[in-house]
């Protein structure tokens, strides 16, 4: 689920500006930080940085930067020069008017955020805290840049100012103090910041029922409860989802969170079947999202369904994040050896063994990728064959090595002895198998030269046989001569 809530739309600015010209109630929820989950209602400020009030002069030339923007931004994208201009345009607009166009300052920074240089957003974002105080927005953006950077402290006690400076809205801000708070609870299970992040969402829900944001983030709140420690919230968090769903549907929306959430709810029951269809509504909606990838690629890799699982690890993989995330290049790993990708499976679990040098399961997949798969090859004669198990010979001892005092890989560490045992006894049946062949060859050559020197000694015996047939015969010997007579 992601953690937090987008920064402020400048289109959905420029609307509920361009909508004030007419008299409009001050409570307007435009933009509302529901749906898409932008920041809070820019018409909600007080302290006379309420857009709607602003003078007639101030709007037309805050509506001339939107335009600029929104031309600049037609082709799908900022370059350097065309984010330099347009957050300059608006921050010309509010140098211009004021406090009053507090708003235009602030779109300023959330153009530099865009174009991915938060570090020029952030002294615009201070600087509006300064000069508009009651402004929840940029206490809001301030805190995300904190909490990007992993400065969860300084980011919670911006988002609280948020809610403080605008009580009576400041979604965006209240959202995010229960996202914080969630994740403290996660890693605490602590009841009092359970309640703490219940009671924020609550606020927003009861400032906006619709908000998404806010329904996401209590589904995920009630999910984590239950899965963590007590089972009965999780029968709350299929209610709170379906809610959800019901309710967004009716604005024509739907939410990706929702849907992986229900997923996981799915998984609880371990139906993981229809997980995975409920799963894939996720990444439907939302094709990037990363936790819907992985758990849809966890599952195909259970179903054998490998090319599902490559594809769904690829796109999560899109996410910095992920890229250190040792589980998903083991798990793309396992993939690709069942695609018989074996060259990009032995490039993920280097990668992964890259990412935590004492985790020895790198290894032992190298093993089983050289042995099981790589030496069986078609193709693949005895001698390359030994060339492949040695090296999965060398990756289980660098296993061994790596899970030594391990307990947990006790049953693993016999396994690689087995197959190191097994990858010996290769070595010495070929060994055998190829004193038996020379064997073989040799009484094949002297039975061949046997059989050739009978052959040859039948053939004479025969070319004599034939040729005494064949000559004529002798000559008769004469009578013996008569006896004289007496």
């Amino acid at each position: 689920m992601r953690n937090l809530i987008n920064f402020a739309s400048i289109g959905l600015l420029a609307v509920a500006l361009t909508a004030c010209g007419k008299p409009k109630n001050t409570d307007t929820t435009t933009p509302d930080g529901g749906g898409n989950g932008t920041g809070g209602g820019a018409a909600d400020v007080a302290g006379g940085a309420n857009p709607a009030a602003a003078t007639v002069e101030a709007k037309a030339d805050f509506e001339k930067a939107v335009k600029a923007y929104l031309a600049a931004k037609s082709d799908g994208k900022l370059s350097g020069d065309e984010c330099e201009k347009a957050s300059g345009e608006f921050a010309r607009v509010y140098k211009a008017h004021g406090i009053q166009m507090a708003i235009s300052q602030f779109n300023a920074g959330v153009v530099w955020e865009e174009c991915g240089q938060a570090d020029k957003a952030e002294p615009i974002y201070s600087g509006l805290i300064s000069s508009a105080p009651k402004f929840d927005l940029a206490y809001n953006n301030l805190g995300v840049i904190f909490w990007k950077k992993g400065q969860d402290s300084k980011a919670l006690d911006m988002f609280k100012r948020g809610v403080e400076a605008n009580k009576l809205s400041a979604r965006a801000a209240r959202n995010n103090v229960a996202g914080l708070m969630r994740n403290q609870y996660i890693t605490n299970t602590d009841v009092t910041v359970f309640t703490e992040a219940e009671k924020s969402i609550q606020g927003v829900l009861a400032l906006d029922s619709s908000n998404q944001a806010a329904y996401e983030n209590l589904t995920r709140l009630y999910y984590d409860r239950g899965h963590l420690k007590d089972k009965s919230y999780l029968v709350l968090a299929d209610l709170v989802a379906t809610q959800g769903v019901r309710v967004l549907k009716a604005d024509n929306k739907e939410s990706s969170d929702i849907y992986n959430i229900k997923g996981l709810l799915l998984l609880e029951k371990d139906n993981q079947v229809d997980a995975l269809k409920t799963f894939k509504e996720a990444v439907r909606v939302e094709p990037n999202h990363i936790e819907a990838n992985l758990n849809i690629g966890f599952i195909s890799i259970r179903f054998r369904d490998y090319a599902t699982a490559e594809g769904a690890f690829q796109t999560a993989l899109k996410s910095g994040a992920q890229q250190k995330n040792i589980e998903v290049w083991l798990a793309l790993g396992v993939a690709q050896r069942g695609l018989k990708k074996y060259k990009e499976a032995e490039e993920s679990y280097v990668k992964a063994s890259k990412l935590n040098a004492s985790d020895p399961r790198p290894w032992f997949n190298l093993g089983v990728l050289y042995q099981d798969h790589m030496s069986t090859q078609d193709g693949v004669d005895m001698k390359k064959g030994e060339e492949l198990i040695a090296v999965a010979k060398k990756h289980y001892g660098k296993f061994k090595e790596t899970a030594a005092g391990n307990k947990a890989y006790e049953t693993r560490k016999l396994e690689a002895d087995d197959r190191i045992a097994t990858i010996d006894q290769t070595f010495e049946f070929n060994k055998i198998s190829v004193e038996l062949e020379k064997k073989a060859a040799e009484m094949a050559k002297i039975e061949k030269e046997q059989q050739e020197a009978e052959r040859k000694r039948l053939l004479e015996l025969e070319k004599a046989a034939m040729e005494e047939d064949s000559a004529p015969p002798a000559a008769a010997a004469a009578p013996p001569a008569a006896a004289p007579a007496k």
